[in-house]
């Protein structure tokens, strides 16, 4: 299920996303940080890898927190 979540973003990114800039990328992963949900380096409610879905413009936090 993560890889298909995964591809999905994936395709997103490459069609309409590019990268955050540092200090947007920071200021996501600071939320992340302090979440409740996060689990290790991966979000805990879509198994993300929260340092890859922090620096695409096309994801969001599944909480929108950022």
């Amino acid at each position: 299920m993560r890889l298909f979540r995964f591809v999905i973003a994936l395709f997103k990114y490459l069609l309409w996303g590019e990268e955050v800039t540092a200090d947007e990328k920071q200021a996501r992963l600071a939320v992340c940080e302090s979440c409740e949900f996060r689990e290790d380096k991966k979000c805990g409610i879509c198994s993300c890898y929260l340092e890859k879905k922090a620096s695409w413009s096309s994801e969001s936090c599944p909480k929108n927190k950022w």
